[in-house]
């Protein structure tokens, strides 16, 4: 029974006048959807999440942290300096400059002598995608440097300190801070 009465209202509905209404309902409902899709947050599958992680080229987050931790490695090793934690500023990201084929054309119009040059960038397939060859990186710039260490304390460690942190950094020592851990 309940079918019926269902079925009744929707023939009801679709006849006569109430179909212009109908499609505007639906035309208006579909609008309001489309505008609360863009504005309610889209939630990302794990996949899509870790799709930038685990880019192999972008190397810029744990230069940084691999840099830190030799150093950190190589003023414990400084006598008197102790234990010790360094936090290095970086400037930008790493730099990549791709091979290029240079292909040039040189015309004689009668009166002036035109040059075309061209590049495109060299490309090599791996693992059946192609990819461009890098030929050189170039490594983002450290700004600073802050080293907490036992020994941090003392003015003759903590000018020892700040000459190998500045010879292994290129860093002037009014860049580089260090102080005393408690």
């Amino acid at each position: 029974m309940p079918i019926k009465m269902f079925r009744d209202r929707l023939l009801r509905l679709f006849s006569g006048n109430n179909r212009v209404k109908l499609i505007a309902f639906t035309g208006i409902l579909a609008i309001a959807l489309i505008f609360l899709s863009e504005i309610l947050p889209s939630k990302k599958s794990d996949k899509q999440e870790a799709l930038p992680e685990n880019n192999s080229k972008d190397y810029s987050n744990g230069y940084a942290e691999k840099a830190e931790q030799k150093l950190s490695e190589l003023i414990s090793s400084i006598k008197g300096a102790g234990k010790a934690k360094v936090l290095l500023s970086v400037e930008g990201s790493e730099e990549y400059i791709y091979a290029e084929e240079q292909s040039g054309s040189r015309q004689d119009n009668g009166t002036e002598l035109e040059e075309k040059n061209q590049s495109k960038p060299i490309l090599t397939e791996h693992s059946g995608s192609k990819e461009a060859v890098i030929k050189k990186v170039i490594a983002p710039r450290f700004n600073g440097a802050l080293v907490i260490c036992e020994g941090g304390g003392d003015p003759s460690v903590k000018e020892r300190i700040i000459r190998a942190v500045s010879a292994a950094l290129d860093l002037p020592a009014s860049k580089i801070c260090v102080e005393c851990s408690i």
